[in-house]
Order: C-alpha cells, then sequence, then structure tokens
C-alpha cells in the first residue's frame, strides 16, 4: 500500500459498521476497475494446488496466497472465509504501550500487534516460527475493510507471518483509524480503562440487573443475601444473575455489551422510579392506618413510628446512591436533580403531615401520649436532636448536592416547604438551617432563629 492510500484509511464510508452491513459485504461484489484482471497469472504448479490461489473473504475482498506453500494457504482459508466461527470479545492498547493492540477472541485466545510486536503474534501457539495462524489472518481481512476502494478492488498480497498487507502494516492500520475508530467501526467492545478485578464484575453487573429485579429491589438490596421470602421469580432472577456473571467473567465483551444496553441514565431512571414508588406507598400506607387504623388489610397500613423508619430508610438509600455515582465518577448532574426531586417528595410529604394522626380516628384507637408517635413532623422533625446525632431529616442530604442545581429545579416546590414551616411551629433550628439553604447565596448570614419576618433574597 502507498503512503497515499495509507494516509485514505477511513472507518466513514469503506468499513463495515453494523453486523447487518458485515453480511451484506459477505454477499455484495468487491468493485473492481474494468482493466484489473480477476487474478495475476499464476504458474502451473500453483494452479494444480489443492488450496486455492485466490481466497474471497467473508467481507468480500480477495487475497492473492500462490506465493504460500498448502499449509499456510489452509491457515488463510480458514481464517479470511466465513466459516471459521471466529469472534471479538473486546480490544484494549496493552498497559505499557499505548501503541501495543491486544485483540481477545472466542476459546481465551489473544492475538497481539504494534509496539513490541513486530510481526503480529497469537496466543494460540500456531503461528510459532514464519507463518501466521487463522487467527492473524482473520484479523488482516477485519482491519482491511477500512482501506479505500482503490486498494480494496485489487487483489491484495499477503505475507506469510501475517506482518503486511499490501506492504502495509496491521498495527499501521491501526494507528491511522484509531483503536477507538477500529472497535466502533466493526462493533467491537473497546476496554479503555484497567481490566476490573473479578469483584468489581460482579459488583457492577448485579448493580446493572437490578434494573430487572422482579420485586423491585434496590441494587443494595439486590446484592444482599437472599431471604427466604424471595417469590420464585426473585430467587430464579438470582441465579440468572450468577450464571451471567461466571459467564461475562470469563468474556468482558459480554460485559462491555451489557454496559451498551444497562446505560447509567437507565440505572438512575429505573432506581430513581422504584425510589419515587416506594415514597408514595409509605405516605399512602400511614394515610390508610389514619383511615382504618391496624385491621386493615386491603392495604399496606403504617403508623407514625414505622412511616418514619421506612422514610429513613428511604433517605439512606438516596443519598448512599447519590455518593456512589460520585465515588464512581459519573456524570452526576441529571442523578443532582432526580436525587434532590426525591428528597424534597420526602421532606414536603412530612412537614404536610403535622397533626395528631388520631384525633379524627373512627376506628377506636388509643392516642399514644408521645408526639414522636402519633404526629409525623414531630418525629422526624420536632426533635431531631434527639435520635440522630444534631442531623437534620432530609437537610443534612440536600446540602451535599451542589447548591444552585437544586434551587433551579426546584425552586417552587422549596418555597412552598418554607411557607408551610413557618405557618406551623418548627424547631428554630430547623427553621433556620433550612432558610439558610433556600437562599441564593449561601455566604450571606443566615436569620435569626426562628424569625419568619427575616429577609430572605431568594424569597424576594
Amino acid at each position: 500500500m502507498s503512503a497515499e492510500e495509507l494516509a485514505k484509511l477511513s472507518l466513514s464510508e469503506t468499513m463495515v459498521t453494523t453486523r447487518a452491513g458485515a453480511a451484506r459485504a459477505k454477499t455484495a461484489p468487491v468493485q473492481r476497475s474494468q482493466t484489473q484482471p480477476l487474478s495475476p497469472s499464476l504458474p502451473t504448479s500453483e494452479q494444480s494446488s489443492p488450496t486455492a490461489s485466490i481466497i474471497e473473504s467473508a467481507s468480500g475482498l480477495k487475497y492473492n496466497v500462490s506465493p504460500f506453500d498448502d499449509e499456510v494457504r489452509k491457515r488463510a482459508a480458514r481464517g479470511l472465509r466465513g466459516d471459521n466461527a471466529i469472534k471479538m470479545k473486546y480490544c484494549r492498547s496493552s498497559g505499557r504501550d499505548q501503541n501495543e493492540y491486544m485483540f481477545y477472541i472466542n476459546d481465551d485466545i489473544t492475538v497481539a500487534m504494534g509496539g513490541r510486536y513486530t510481526i503480529p503474534k497469537c496466543s494460540c501457539g500456531a503461528n510459532e516460527g514464519e507463518n501466521a495462524c487463522k487467527h492473524i489472518f482473520w484479523m488482516l481481512d477485519q482491519l482491511t475493510t477500512g482501506a479505500p476502494e482503490t486498494m480494496k478492488s485489487q487483489t491484495l498480497q499477503l505475507v506469510a507471518n501475517g506482518s503486511a498487507v499490501n506492504k502495509i502494516r496491521p498495527s499501521d492500520m491501526v494507528d491511522k483509524i484509531t483503536l477507538y475508530g477500529v472497535a466502533e467501526g466493526l462493533d467491537w467492545i473497546l476496554h479503555e480503562d484497567p481490566l476490573p478485578e473479578d469483584d468489581e464484575i460482579e459488583d457492577e453487573i448485579t448493580d446493572m440487573l437490578s434494573v430487572f429485579e422482579p420485586s423491585a429491589a434496590l441494587p443494595s438490596e439486590f446484592k444482599s443475601p437472599g431471604s427466604p421470602y424471595l417469590s420464585e421469580q426473585s430467587r430464579k432472577f438470582r441465579e440468572f444473575k450468577d450464571l451471567f456473571i461466571q459467564y461475562a467473567t470469563e468474556d468482558l465483551g459480554l460485559l462491555g455489551r451489557l454496559r451498551a444496553v444497562i446505560t447509567p441514565d437507565f440505572q438512575t431512571q429505573v432506581f430513581f422510579d422504584k425510589i419515587n414508588d416506594r415514597i408514595v406507598r409509605a405516605f399512602r400506607a400511614l394515610d390508610q392506618y389514619i383511615e382504618h387504623g391496624p385491621t386493615s388489610t386491603s392495604m399496606e397500613a403504617y403508623d407514625v413510628t414505622t412511616c418514619a423508619a421506612k422514610l429513613k430508610t428511604l433517605v439512606t438509600a438516596i443519598d448512599e446512591y447519590y455518593q456512589q455515582q460520585l465515588d464512581n465518577g459519573s456524570d452526576t448532574k441529571n442523578v443532582t436533580i432526580r436525587t434532590a426531586a426525591a428528597l424534597i417528595s420526602v421532606l414536603n410529604g412530612v412537614v404536610s403531615r403535622d397533626f395528631d394522626i388520631y384525633q379524627n380516628i373512627t376506628w377506636g384507637g388509643i392516642d399514644p401520649m408521645d408526639p414522636a408517635q402519633n404526629n409525623l413532623f414531630a418525629c422526624l422533625i420536632g426533635s431531631p436532636f434527639n435520635d440522630d446525632d444534631g442531623k437534620f431529616f432530609v437537610i443534612d442530604e440536600l446540602t451535599s448536592l451542589p447548591h444552585d442545581d437544586v434551587l433551579r429545579n426546584h425552586w417552587e416546590v422549596l418555597f412552598s416547604i418554607v411557607e408551610k414551616l413557618e405557618q406551623q411551629w418548627t424547631p428554630p433550628p430547623f427553621l433556620t438551617a433550612f432558610r439558610a439553604f433556600t437562599t441564593e447565596n449561601k455566604k450571606r448570614a443566615a436569620p435569626e432563629e426562628g424569625g419568619s419576618s427575616a429577609k430572605r433574597a431568594a424569597m424576594q
């Protein structure tokens, strides 16, 4: 290949970019110059060889193997034709050299090229000596699909050891197209990060598959040991998860495919769908208890302490999920907005339930004397220092989020909560903390405790 042809290596028009395209390439004839002969003239001895001297590959390209002995021709034929069952798992750059490329094929085969590998090296062992194996010939054909049409319309010349196609090294092709471009064009999985450990693979797959868990378990719940009360569907799904982890640990390409399907955005969407459903159910169960008492069997019914415990658990789960996304280096803008929305939904529901739930009951319950047992607001906000070491319910979690993003996307609800807090008795420290959070400039002095007439720049 000339320097001009090398410069034209591209994925935009020539490389097969989808599986459907690959299928069409197998049947579509390669365009030829009208003056280009079908194949070079061959010696009589070559024409009588039991193995063809011109091989058409699965991608539709033609290769001249006439200089090879019969054994190498057979290897080339097995690698170039479409009945070889060779599949790419994933590819990556070597950790020691970004221009040293590693290609991981099924059956635990690795083909290396570039860097210290001036001649492609295959772990199958069949290319020891001077002759390439079928895996290397297969790799050459895959990479050559990115060559310009002027080159692909020719009968291409191979080297027996797999070091070149039309005098260009395969690693130079990758250098030109980039490994990312090769993976993108051939629909291969590219691992750019260090290879994960087995426990990291298990943890990541469990997180991803939790989106389909039949009982709507959260990722942290899906990782915990199964309860004896799990449904048969949930038990079977856990077995499927273990089986998938086993295969993905052996084939990182499978992990890459799963990442492409279950994206971080989709995981976030499903997580907060589950969280928001649980928030609604918790408040509905308290309302059900108020209306029908603890004997109601048609729906869940929670007394104040049970509902409060459920909400605390949800707030913790929301905060832990957000912190996990930060630790993973994820793009957290979408996560921030959803996290704030869920936390504010919990707080708004609690602030709206500042009353004795037993006051107007008709089912004959006995009203506990302790407000923490008959008033959800008093239980979670009325005495914020009793059980949580000075932490403010929901406020502490909100303050860990980017302040401007929270105010910009949730200001109306936050303002309505402030109004409710000012119209009912609220512990002064809690009110002061919430007012400080809802001001536009967090550096301004906090209002006086309990001072409902204090200036609030964000509320003007």
